[in-house]
């Protein structure tokens, strides 16, 4: 195994070990506690509108639609991304109904609460699951140590988030990040794939298809705020420009020969 492989891996489990050691910490209830009033303090000082386009990072959506941005540059991880979002869809909520843990505003009488109120399905944390499996899969793709603490600087923050805006607790988002993780290691050890261009098109438009249908029945929710509603679109928009301006030389090229080849025909 090359040394960089070696290094890479090493520093992936030594992320996992210092979230377990975490995890660790916050089983202590007061500590779990005091966390949680130090990080939820936050709100009463930052934007609210802010607070809330950081948190939605974490949504399947909006996150998914930055993957798919990522995935058009570099499809050979599709399948990776896949399996890992297929496990987390599995474990999270399997977890979530096992514990069924309360949330913040259940047990507390006086916190900072941003956003829809939430009472159940605390443990563990969905939001920062998938932004860890997001970070996690940027981990493995990439050699530069710079894009790797990026991605999982861009997950940390978004588990932070889910803290001030009182929707978890301490303990959530450190075994929200561990699950995160855990799935992008798991599917890292699958094979990168090659396809033809014809194909990756169409599983990109699938996809983004996908997405719009899934934002289509959120953007309803009288819950979302209008800066969320333009991040949700404009990334949506970035999508379906990426995957135009990667794919679809291809189909005017084909377009322009069956023209040439009519032409040819009838003269």
């Amino acid at each position: 195994m090359p040394a960089q492989d070696k290094y890479q891996g090493r520093g992936f489990i030594g992320l996992l070990l210092f979230l377990l050691c975490l995890h660790l910490l916050v089983l202590d209830a007061s500590n779990n506690l005091s966390l949680f009033r130090f990080f939820n303090g936050i709100a009463a000082y930052a934007p609210a509108d802010l607070l809330l386009l950081i948190t939605d990072l974490g949504n399947g959506v909006t996150l998914g639609v930055i993957t798919l941005c990522c995935l058009v540059k570099r499809p050979e991880l599709l399948l990776r991304v896949v399996i890992a979002s297929v496990l987390s869809l599995i474990i999270v909520p399997l977890l979530k109904q096992t514990f069924d843990a309360p949330r913040p505003a259940v047990l507390l009488e006086t916190l900072n609460i941003v956003g829809e109120i939430r009472l159940k399905h605390s443990f563990p944390s969905g939001h920062t699951a998938t932004a860890f499996l997001f970070a996690g899969t940027l981990f493995f793709a990439f050699r530069q140590t710079q894009i790797k603490c990026l991605a999982i600087g861009f997950a940390s923050l978004v588990g932070l988030s889910r803290i001030v805006v009182g929707a978890h607790w301490p303990q959530d988002v450190i075994m929200g990040a561990f699950v995160g993780l855990f799935c992008a290691y798991a599917a890292a050890h699958c094979p990168l794939v090659k396809l033809s261009q014809l194909h990756k098109a169409l599983i990109m438009a699938f996809l983004w298809l996908v997405l719009v249908i899934c934002e289509l029945d959120k953007s309803f929710d009288k819950d979302l705020i209008w800066p969320i509603l333009m991040l949700r679109w404009g990334l949506i928009a970035t999508a379906a420009m990426l995957i135009w301006r990667e794919y679809g030389a291809m189909y005017r090229t084909k377009a322009l020969a069956g023209i040439a080849r009519l032409t040819t025909q009838k003269a």
